[in-house]
């Protein structure tokens, strides 16, 4: 076997993936004692949408089918940080011979004095330095991020919080579609697919989500998102009110509907948009969004929407 350090940098390099990935960055990986790696691993829980996808447990799930056993004795799981609570029971259970960690967790959750006394050999502090760094640099992104960010978005899911977004979609619709919609159209649309009870129907029946936009403490729109079977993100609505525009709010909610996309395994976003609603379309192709296609659909009462389909993939 090679030294400690170099697998350490092995792990490093996946819990670097992990960071690019949005995933908090933590990897690991089995070498057996002839210096053969028989699994490796990295954080995916974000993207798993699975509390069981640490790094450590990725690790000893593809090191026990590659060796075609879950005892792991002979083997030594190198991780670049502390492992946790869940990661030590699996630690045991596999029956690796040691554990090398980089940086040690500061949250008191971890249990490797108990691993010690089960006969488990365990030496922490290496490549400290660089997987101490890795994750600060992370958190520090993270809390950037949070700090800039102009908008808070609050789900609607009480009565309250739904009428608060009926409210507005009134307010908005009334003030921005009389140049592209008749009056009564507006007044259909509204009623038809924006009260507060279609709203409900739309989150009861057909899993739509509904966000209140919140800037400076004050409700400054609202947006609606729906997943499709297809693995699409559909932004149903996104609507800002007149004296809040300009302000870079819509860039705001497409970095979170990208964010949300990432997390939850989906590949694109996708809307409809109404062709003659030019402000909207170039707000759309400004940001990355492209043309797929049109349609013209019967929504009742005499009216119809003449739709452009655009699309922005996201990596």
């Amino acid at each position: 076997m090679k030294s400690d350090e170099y697998y350490m940098s092995i792990a490093l390099a996946l819990a670097e993936e992990a960071a690019a990935d949005g995933e908090t960055p933590v990897g690991a990986v089995v070498v057996r004692r002839d210096g053969f790696i028989a699994g490796r691993g990295r954080n995916r829980r974000e993207k798993g949408r699975n509390a069981l996808y640490h790094a450590e447990i990725l690790a000893v799930d593809e090191a026990c089918r590659t060796l075609g056993g879950w005892r792991l004795n002979g083997c030594t799981l190198y991780v670049t940080l502390e492992p946790c609570m869940m990661c030590s029971g699996a630690i045991l259970s596999s029956r690796l011979d040691r554990v090398v960690f980089g940086a040690y967790d500061k949250t008191g959750e971890t249990t490797l004095s108990e691993l010690a006394g089960n006969r488990v050999s365990v030496t922490g502090g290496v490549s400290e330095a660089e997987c101490s760094e890795l994750m600060k640099k992370f958190f520090d992104r993270l809390r950037s991020e949070r700090k800039m960010s102009k908008l808070n978005f609050t789900e609607a899911v009480t009565d309250a919080q739904i009428e608060a977004a009926a409210a507005l979609a009134d307010e908005i619709w009334h003030e921005f579609f009389p140049s592209v919609l008749s009056a009564e159209q507006i007044d259909y649309m509204v009623e038809k697919f924006q009260s507060a009870r279609a709203m409900k129907e739309q989150m009861a029946s057909e899993g739509y989500k509904y966000f209140l936009l919140f800037g400076g403490g004050e409700r400054v729109g609202y947006t609606a998102i729906k997943h499709d079977s297809d693995g699409r993100l559909f932004l149903s609505k996104l609507y800002v009110k007149k004296e809040h525009r300009g302000k870079g709010y819509a860039t705001e909610v497409f970095e979170f509907l990208k964010r949300y996309c990432r997390e939850n395994g989906l590949s694109a976003v996708w809307l409809t948009v109404n062709k003659h609603n030019k402000i909207a379309i170039s707000v759309y192709e400004k940001r990355g969004f492209r043309k797929i296609g049109e349609g013209v659909t019967d929504i009742g009462n005499g009216f119809v929407m003449d739709d452009y389909y655009f699309q922005l993939d996201v990596d």
